[in-house]
């Protein structure tokens, strides 16, 4: 069973700075926490991130939390990636988190950016607690990334990762 959230915000740049920013920028400063959920601790192994087919493991709680790789990329219009093999108790629930980003132009420097997560729950008896996570805690999570994207790309931020076609 699968539960899903998406959310829009317009950014004032151009499109192949907001087409970057999800994926380019520092995870620790567009995932800073709601909540009761923390924020990033970031990630290691990401020599090929931001690479087509990259990877990266992604920290939590001093460890190890789970492992993201870019499924699709279809320049300045389409990112898709996973988050797969989850090895922390707190995630007990999930069995793979599907993100997707789409930007389209609005004007010459302003574009809609659209992020949406889907969560492949576990197993029926988990399935309450999934939906509860996506609709409450997990909303409020990716609605403060965005807003965070948009503060960044809006203010010229450097990208964390270099850039690489």
């Amino acid at each position: 069973m699968k539960v899903s959230k998406k959310h829009t915000i317009t950014i004032n740049s151009s499109i192949e700075k907001t087409y970057k920013a999800p994926i380019y920028l520092d995870v620790k400063k567009i995932m800073t926490g709601y909540g009761p959920l923390p924020k990033s601790e970031g990630v290691k192994d990401d020599e090929t991130w931001a690479n087509p087919k990259g990877e990266r493991t992604v920290l939590a709680f001093g460890k190890k939390l789970c492992n993201e790789r870019i499924i699709e990329r279809i320049e300045n219009k389409y990112w898709k990636y996973e988050l797969t093999d989850f090895t922390q108790k707190s995630f007990f629930f999930v069995k793979k988190v599907t993100g997707e980003i789409w930007v389209n132009n609005t004007t010459k420097n302003q574009c809609l950016l659209t992020s949406k997560y889907t969560f492949d729950n576990k197993n029926i008896l988990t399935f309450p607690i999934t939906f509860l996570f996506v609709k409450i805690l997990w909303s409020g999570l990716q609605k403060k990334g965005l807003k965070n994207m948009k503060i960044l790309s809006e203010n010229n931020t450097n990208f964390y990762y270099p850039l690489k076609n």
